[in-house]
């Protein structure tokens, strides 16, 4: 099965040649990814902090009001990047390979939409962080996953203590050459780049992954607040949030002003529940990152499709292996039958559009889906998510007609999909082993 699943993958791998006469004017592509940011930090999700620019992009886009993917970090990239589950890839628990060893993702293994759209003339970029592989042995992964140009912090690496920094005095590639960049903000270095690939592809079709460095900790002082530091992790988390959502104005400003708007799609996301606790409707929330619970892998997403009206939100479900065949379907390629489902014909109000029936999430052996009303845990606890997001109330499958039913289809959803590939992706990979590197999953 899973040979028959990469030879689908590997099918679209078509030449340019294919699209060439496509009629459409295909539309440049920015993806923003925001690392440790769940949606009680976002004024547009009912959070108390304000987020001015990320409330502007939800007033002329879409916002999901439920879209999940892993609860921590490289397990959704790597969905994200496939739009394969966790447990189709291997990728089902957190792993830094510059600091770990290992082959990280394999492009050949595994294709990724950037490879897709570079062959289809797209202009491809990345900037922010990568962490899946070790750019040090491998030089060229980045274009062998379809990146024409990079700029990025690398992650920890073993053996080399500068590239421990990513915010003040950051340790980053850019196309190739490392450098430490001395008394400058590692974000600012990253959003610099971003700009000028927008501003020097502007004439043609062009995709921009921009995983921000922003907001993961170990927080420390923005240029905003440098002069006079705020006091506590609470505090620095706060200001990251800030300066992130300034920088997501000043893409959307560089957008309007080069009058790319109206044929750019912009997609903004955050990667897991956060970090820090943050506030929903008027309440404390407390951090979810790690953990299969709601807050842990519920995450912001706001779409901004040309020509679809804005202002306006979405109850439909969604996850991160949706990603994959949404951009390949923005980009006019096709896609095979990969666990997503693209979201462009929901936006589009296409006639006969089905929505999803369930939506699933992973982080090592916890596994957890939902449907609109209800949630299953492998573990066993079934929730009706929708009145009872905090989990507290276990449900009996039998209590009534509807909820034996639901308990019927999510228990199915699970079975269908494998909790572990056969082949894990890395050298000694197991879940004990993990839990030396990364905390466990709580209960």
């Amino acid at each position: 099965m899973r040979f028959l699943r990469t030879l689908l993958f590997a099918g679209l791998l078509l030449p340019l040649s294919a699209f060439a006469a496509s009629p459409e004017p295909r539309p440049n592509i920015v993806l923003i990814l925001a690392d440790d940011l769940g949606t009680d930090w976002l004024g547009c999700y009912g959070s108390s902090h304000p987020t001015p620019n990320v409330d502007r992009l939800a007033a002329t886009g879409v916002r999901f009001e439920t879209a999940w993917t892993s609860p921590i970090c490289t397990p959704t990239r790597v969905m994200m990047l496939t739009g394969q589950y966790p447990g189709r890839t291997g990728w089902t628990e957190h792993y830094d390979v510059p600091r770990w060893g290992g082959a990280g993702l394999i492009p050949e293994k595994f294709p990724t939409w950037p490879q897709q759209l570079r062959r289809a003339g797209y202009a491809t970029a990345i900037a922010g962080k990568w962490q899946i592989n070790d750019l040090r042995p491998e030089p060229d992964i980045l274009a062998r996953h379809g990146f024409q140009r990079h700029c990025m912090w690398p992650g920890v690496e073993e053996g080399n203590p500068p590239s421990s920094r990513r915010y003040w005095g950051a340790y980053l590639q850019t196309d190739g050459t490392r450098k430490v960049h001395t008394d400058e903000y590692g974000p600012d270095v990253t959003q610099r780049f971003a700009l000028e690939f927008i501003r020097e592809n502007k004439a043609r079709p062009f995709l921009l992954y921009y995983p921000m460095i922003s907001v993961h900790a170990p927080n420390e002082p923005t240029p905003l607040n440098r002069a006079t530091p705020p006091k506590g992790e609470a505090a620095l988390y706060a200001g990251s949030v800030t300066y992130m959502d300034r920088q997501i104005g000043e893409l959307l400003d560089e957008l309007d002003r080069l009058g790319l708007a109206k044929n750019t799609a912009v997609i903004f996301a955050g990667d897991n529940g956060s970090s820090t606790g943050g506030t929903h409707a008027g309440r404390a929330v407390s951090s979810g990152k790690g953990r299969t619970i709601e807050r842990g892998v519920h995450v912001p997403l706001i779409v901004r499709l040309p020509g679809v009206a804005g202002g306006r939100a979405t109850s439909a479900l969604a996850d991160f292996s949706d990603i994959f065949p949404t951009i390949l379907d923005l980009a006019g390629l096709p896609h095979s039958a990969g666990d997503g489902r693209s979201w462009v014909p929901l936006l589009r109000d296409a006639p006969g559009y089905a929505p999803r029936e369930w939506i699933f999430a992973q982080r090592d052996t916890s596994r957890t889906v939902r449907d609109q009303r209800f949630k299953l845990d492998s573990e066993g606890g079934f929730f009706e998510i929708a009145l009872d997001p905090d989990q507290k109330n276990r449900l009996s499958p039998t209590r009534d007609p509807a909820t034996a039913a639901a308990h019927r289809a999510l228990s199915a959803a699970l079975a269908a999909i494998p909790a572990q590939a056969a082949t894990p992706p890395f050298p000694g990979y197991t879940p004990t082993r993990m839990r030396k590197f990364v905390e466990p999953v709580k209960p």
